[in-house]
């Protein structure tokens, strides 16, 4: 397996193009929704019932072209034989654009992280591709270590950053404060991870 490098993408300006089967585009689609994404063209010759609910007027009843991919920034196709997927990676690494196709690391350029959400807050879990499952189940144990109270703790810390650059505090002000903050409040203090089984 490659090292991956982690980054943070915002998708409300970045167009995203989904390509593949019905069942596999749902489940993807509905990450992307969760993620706000809002340049999203969902591709299906054959959609079902779902995906048109769920896609709506970002749905286009027809295989993915050339045109498609070069219209994009992001690519994902799920679900496609490999002949198709393999069509799609070649157009999108001959143009420049990131790819990734779900269950086939070798056409991947990038990984989906499992993640924790808690407002702005988001805790990202990747094992490059190796096991999805583990890092799901990571992602269920840090859910339960950071709750939804996180979400306000990151706004409260935002308000004191933005304080603190309005009156010319230098970087390195703001950080030693922050740190100070998170002392204080003791957030951080003793943190460990329950077990899962302590939950069931």
């Amino acid at each position: 397996m490659p090292t991956m490098f982690p980054i943070a993408l915002d998708l409300s300006v970045i167009p995203v193009m989904l390509a593949g089967e019905s069942w596999f585009l749902v489940k993807r689609l509905e990450y992307l929704d969760e993620a706000m994404a809002a340049q999203v063209k969902v591709f299906c010759a054959e959609p079902s019932e779902k995906l048109r609910d769920v896609a709506g007027g970002r749905l286009v009843e027809r295989e993915a072209a050339f045109a498609d991919v070069q219209a994009a920034t992001l690519v994902l196709v799920a679900g496609l034989p490999r002949a198709q997927a393999e069509q799609i990676q070649g157009w999108a690494r001959s143009l420049g654009k990131l790819i990734n196709v779900e269950d086939v690391s070798d056409l991947c350029d990038f990984y989906f992280t499992a993640n924790v959400r808690r407002g702005d807050l988001v805790i990202g879990v990747s094992t490059s591709g190796a096991s999805p499952t583990l890092a799901r189940k990571l992602r269920d144990t840090l859910s339960c270590c950071y709750g939804e109270e996180w979400a306000g703790r990151v706004q409260e810390l935002a308000a004191l950053r933005l304080s603190m650059k309005e009156k010319g505090a230098a970087m390195t002000e703001v950080m030693e404060a922050t740190e100070r903050y998170l002392q204080d409040k003791g957030w951080l203090s003793g943190k460990a991870c329950v077990r899962q089984k302590d939950f069931a």
